[in-house]
């Protein structure tokens, strides 16, 4: 027979011993084989040296998956919708023309190129999407969102329940962020204005991403310092753009139509922070269980990414080759990037890869990649994109699709704005961090 309270006693268990699992995934680094990292970012590099020589053949699979998926489920309900079907379409044109050694040497080249940055990207989105979980399933979500439940309506201008959501969305991905605010919005639980701060200001790129972005621009040794200032510099940059247009010309009114359901005033003390990560981690799936549902949430996400990648970063590359487009981009940044104290032509580089985060934030790691560039100015191209949170390649259409009410012009003004404030604190920090 079950003593009284073993139920609880198992559900505390379960979120002290599954949160503190997820935090040394993500945040211990620990050395194997020389090289000192993160758990998660030792599984990706074995899988990259594992699978590296079927990378293409892997990706051409995932991308003519993805085209049958969105044919068979006929999700064509939008512009969006159909501008990721045809960009997944590109890429698979692509991927084929590198297989077949067809097509202009130019493009071959620029695909093989993106071939080995697709798969990269791929592998750190599958491996770290196994222990996302251990963060997001087992209380520490819900309790952090109840720690900050109390500043988010004084800081961000969003209820306290909305804490919940921001915290999940930046540790997961930015579709979680989108679908989870317009899921409010409807309901009757945000405003127009609320729904798009929560949606264009806390849902980022998955850790994959930043993994990415550390790997190429040489600054996992700096980990744990580079995750803090990221997450410190998303929420004030938040913090500062929901109080200017054209966020703050957004209305303050609920759905048409829907009655507001306003949340009710609770008294949040440690005791109630403790209550409600042992409850939700009561109610969560056990491991396996919660693997399976990742892996089902992530397979058509990888496979989705895969064609579109290998588009947006072939075009990329070739824009970069052939255009000066990210460099007038870059002057955005290029004066706040000179306070970094670099010279002027890594500084121009930077500035241009940083220009280049509008269409896809890992391009800024790849044209910054094995290039000399000062620590500090690695230390923004690392920052920046990911707290820019806006970029074409995904995050765009994602918003379009979840039906946000936010225009693509309004979008890529807002983009502007995060970048510049994001460059200024990123040097901030650089200089405080490394002098």
């Amino acid at each position: 027979m079950r003593e009284p309270g073993s139920g609880r006693k198992k559900a505390a268990a379960k979120f002290v011993v599954c949160s503190f699992f997820g935090i040394f995934m993500f945040f211990v680094r620990i050395d194997i084989g020389g090289m000192k990292s993160i758990p998660v970012d030792h599984l990706i590099a074995w899988m990259k040296s594992w699978l590296k020589d079927s990378y293409l053949y892997l990706i051409l699979a995932a991308s003519v998956c993805s085209i049958v998926l969105r044919l068979i489920k006929r999700e064509f309900r939008n512009a969006a919708d159909i501008l990721l079907f045809l960009t997944t379409v590109c890429g698979s044109l692509v991927c084929l023309a590198v297989l077949l050694g067809i097509g202009g040497e130019a493009v071959r080249e620029a695909g093989s190129f993106a071939v080995d940055a697709t798969g990269n990207i791929l592998c750190a989105i599958f491996a770290a999407s196994l222990f996302i979980p251990f963060l997001t399933e087992y209380g520490l979500v819900e309790a952090a969102g109840m720690l900050f439940r109390p500043f988010m309506r004084k800081v961000f201008l969003t209820p306290g329940s909305s804490a919940v959501i921001g915290v999940s969305a930046f540790l997961g991905n930015y579709s979680m962020g989108h679908i989870l605010a317009r899921q409010r919005y409807e309901e009757g639980s945000f405003t127009e204005k609320e729904s798009v701060i929560i949606a264009l200001g806390f849902s980022t790129c998955s850790v994959g991403l930043m993994i990415n972005l550390a790997d190429y621009l040489d600054l996992m040794q700096y980990w744990s310092a580079y995750v803090a200032c990221i997450l410190l510099i998303t929420f004030g940059v938040t913090a500062i753009v929901s109080r200017i247009p054209p966020i703050s010309r957004k209305k303050e009114t609920y759905r048409k139509g829907t009655p507001p359901r306003l949340e009710k005033e609770i008294r949040i003390s440690p005791g109630e922070i403790w209550r409600t990560g042992v409850e939700t981690a009561a109610e969560a799936p056990g491991f396996f269980r919660a693997l399976v549902n990742i892996l089902l949430r992530t397979a058509p996400v990888v496979c989705g990414i895969a064609g579109t990648s290998m588009a947006v970063i072939t075009f990329g590359m070739l824009a970069a080759a052939k255009t000066d487009l990210y460099r007038w981009i870059g002057w955005l940044v290029r004066p706040v990037l000179m306070l970094a104290g670099g010279g002027m032509e890594e500084t121009a580089a930077v500035s241009s890869a940083i220009g280049a985060g509008l269409l896809e934030p890992v391009l800024t790691g790849i044209l910054c990649g094995g290039q000399e560039i000062s620590l500090r100015l690695r230390w923004a191209a690392g920052i920046v994109p990911y707290t820019a949170i806006v970029f074409f390649a995904g995050f765009i259409p994602s918003v379009c699709s979840s039906r946000i009410p936010c225009t693509v012009w309004e979008m890529v003004i807002l983009w502007a704005e995060r970048t510049v404030l994001s460059a200024v604190l990123a040097v901030l920090s650089g200089w405080a961090l490394f002098g």
